[in-house]
């Protein structure tokens, strides 16, 4: 029984008693004069009980690190514990590879692991070569392609029988650079599919002629707020009229604002290392990875996003539209749980009165979960629950002060989940899964097996010969047992035969694999991620793109410049150089 402090039920707020039964919340009683007898009583005077908050934009496997930094680690239950510990305890994950936040969100309905309620929209929905996959897509299940109408049918193919809650489509114009992008008639082939399918659809949408798009194909729910130019009045009154449900996610330009002028605050806080992994707090602090969105013209975008974002959320808030709150949690500085804290304030900052901002955060996202059980405290339920020193309705910064946090009626330890204290959240721990299954880390994986960089279980190896042909030792600093066999797909390094613009590169013993494709090529530098374009292959030495050739001179031109073609079949495991 919370007992002696204001209540916010999710649509009002007032001086209250919340009796929690098990894991649901049994009766909540708004007259501080009425005793409510029966149960442990906890003084709650001088805090704020509220319904557990609802992030409906998360990326569970991005870290918050800058676009060029690489972590090869999963970090997959550091967000988690993150989330809990600011009081997340529901979120709809919009985009993560398929294998992997399905076997989360199963795991932690069967109550395997602790965490807060999952959805999960696993791949997303985009045209080739179109955001977030404009590199190419390397073998995975991040992206599926959709250029025509005809496309749609093998999409959903592949996506329905993981059984998304919902399934995100990709309307993104490029900003400070033009992409392909779904054509209206794709949209309204997904939209009709999705509604037969019995799944709503949820369009990142960055331009008011995204929008469009998607009011014209009978799509009402949006991962963001437009922020390229602003919205009209009357785009906002066709959008309030269709019932349309926007989630700002006005987290993301701010954090990107904030990383490019060197103000995220919250780095100068020791505390921050409870919440966020080291290497990404210094990975935020390093020069060399900012250094792109600190120039003088991506400072110019990015002020102007955020302004625009702002506005639209005010116009479209005024005119009606339901606003929904999201983080988008894993872009630069956009911190897993403690984001939507801050997702709340800005909303108030931007217009919104601080009931409707955490409503938002509560009731209203889950209706648009179609969950009338969460984001809410009334009788029946689900007693997911936060305490904050304060009144966030009076100060939204008392979101930040959590006092206690119930998960389904459990009272959670928030000092044990701190990252450093390195406590596990599995309560039913896997071990044993065979060659190919997902894995979540690497005691997952039976004997002589160890989890891959890309979540399955493989043959353990220390160099390639221990591998069977086709198959190349992958070292992964994520995993204690070091490396990994995997297996390439066969691509043709000459031909370049990969799809979506990726790289067909060597990776060892007889192996190639479609991978994510960079820009450079003879000699320039190789991208953040060690890439080149395709044709090349980047030297980490050296960390420049050198071009592929063919050391018996049978399928590729000899090398320009009077270079000469070094052969590299040694360590390719196949007939490869490259142009020195």
């Amino acid at each position: 029984m919370l007992q002696g402090g204001t209540v916010f039920d999710g649509a009002r707020a007032g001086r209250a008693t919340v009796v929690i039964d098990g894991d649901r919340v049994k009766q909540v009683v708004f007259d501080e004069d009425i005793e409510v007898a029966g149960g442990e009583v906890v003084d709650v005077s001088g805090k704020t009980v509220l319904p557990g908050l609802i992030d409906l934009h998360v990326h569970s496997l991005s870290v918050a690190g800058p676009y060029a930094y690489f972590d090869g680690d999963l970090h997959l239950e550091d967000h988690t514990k993150a989330m809990l510990r600011s009081g997340v305890t529901s979120y709809l994950d919009l985009g993560s590879s398929q294998h992997v936040i399905f076997e989360q969100r199963a795991r932690a309905r069967a109550g395997e692991i602790l965490a807060p309620q999952l959805f999960a929209a696993g791949p997303l929905l985009t045209a080739t070569g179109g955001h977030p996959c404009t590199q190419g897509s390397p073998p995975g299940d991040f992206c599926l392609f959709i250029d025509s109408p005809a496309d749609v049918a093998g999409a959903f193919e592949a996506l329905l029988p993981g059984a998304p809650d919902v399934i995100k489509i990709v309307l993104e114009s490029g900003g400070s650079r033009p992409l392909p992008r779904l054509s209206p008639a794709s949209v309204a082939s997904i939209a009709q599919a999705a509604g037969a399918a019995g799944v709503s659809v949820i369009a990142h949408a960055t331009s008011a002629a995204d929008i469009e798009v998607a009011l014209d194909a009978g799509v009402t729910r949006f991962a963001h707020i437009p922020d390229q130019e602003r919205l009209s009045p009357e785009l906002a009154r066709r959008m309030a009229a269709a019932g349309a449900v926007v989630v700002p996610t006005l987290a993301v330009t701010d954090g990107l604002y904030r990383a490019a002028h060197d103000a995220v605050a919250e780095l100068d806080d020791p505390a921050l290392g409870d919440d966020v992994p080291a290497d990404v707090i210094a990975a935020l602090r390093d020069p060399s990875l900012l250094a792109e969105i600190r120039t003088a013209r991506y400072k110019e975008l990015v002020t102007a996003w955020r302004a625009h974002a702002a506005a639209n959320l005010l116009t479209c808030y005024r005119a009606g539209v339901t606003i929904a709150a999201g983080s988008d949690a894993g872009n630069p500085a956009v911190f897993h749980g403690l984001a939507l804290r801050r997702e709340v304030a800005l909303l108030v900052a931007a217009g919104m009165t601080p009931v409707d901002a955490l409503a938002a955060a509560t009731r209203t996202a889950a209706d648009v979960l179609g969950r009338p059980d969460l984001g809410r405290i009334e009788e029946g339920a689900l007693a997911d629950v936060l305490v904050v020193d304060g009144d966030p309705l009076a100060d939204v910064g008392a979101l930040e002060r959590v006092s206690r946090v119930y998960k389904s009626g459990v009272l959670l330890d928030r000092d044990a989940l701190a990252l450093p204290r390195g406590v596990s959240l599995a309560t039913q721990p896997r071990t044993g899964a065979g060659a190919g299954e997902t894995c979540l880390g690497a005691p997952e994986c039976g004997e002589a097996l160890s989890c891959s960089a890309d979540q399955r279980c493989a043959a353990t190896c220390d160099r390639s010969s221990a591998c069977g042909p086709g198959s190349a030792c992958l070292y992964d600093g994520g995993s204690p047992t070091g490396g990994s066999c995997v297996a390439g797909d066969g691509c043709d390094l000459f031909a370049q035969d990969c799809e979506n613009g990726a790289a067909c590169v060597f990776i060892g013993n007889g192996a190639t694999s479609c991978w994510y494709a960079g820009a450079g090529s003879g000699g320039q530098p190789c991208d953040a991620l060690f890439t080149c374009a395709p044709g090349s292959v980047c030297d980490e030495a050296s960390a420049t793109c050198k071009d592929l050739c063919d050391p018996r001179g049978e399928r590729a031109a000899a090398c320009p410049g009077g270079e000469k073609c070094v052969d590299r079949s040694a360590i390719a495991g196949l007939a490869v150089g490259v142009c020195e």
